[in-house]
């Protein structure tokens, strides 16, 4: 893996953004050297952190920035919806078969499942939210 290469990049706040994003974002964590896992954990938050920016938080535009350092990986996720703090979120859990529970409302627990540290800060009109990836979850 590259140390401490960084990579952002800015999107419109749009739903067929986020999908421009998630391609974006396999680019950058391939030419980082990341493994198959780490890509995957780290499309699947950003795919939810933005798509609820949108969707949720009326977000007209987010930067994405990712930084591949000697312990794992650094994504920031920046929008400029609605204030929204997913740390203190509650996590919706699955309870019974899985034929029971309804979609929606499990990126949370998601994010905080794939991701090693969360955190948040609302700084200049902007949600800033930082995950943070192991490097065990990278190929090295």
């Amino acid at each position: 893996m590259n140390r401490a290469r960084t990579c952002s990049r800015d999107f419109p706040g749009t739903v067929e953004a986020a999908s421009e994003a998630e391609v974006w974002l396999a680019r950058q964590a391939s030419a980082m050297g990341l493994g198959q896992e780490a890509e995957f954990a780290i499309g699947l938050c950003l795919e939810e952190a933005f798509l609820n920016a949108v969707k949720h938080g009326h977000a007209n535009r987010a930067t994405i920035s990712v930084c591949a350092e000697p312990k794992g990986v650094i994504v920031e996720f920046a929008d400029d919806g609605a204030p929204f703090d997913p740390t203190i979120a509650p996590a919706k859990r699955i309870a019974g078969p899985r034929e029971d529970f309804g979609i929606g409302g499990y990126g949370v627990g998601l994010m905080r499942k794939f991701s090693r540290r969360m955190s948040y800060r609302r700084f200049e009109g902007m949600n800033r939210l930082v995950l943070e990836f192991d490097a065990a979850t990278t190929s090295m």
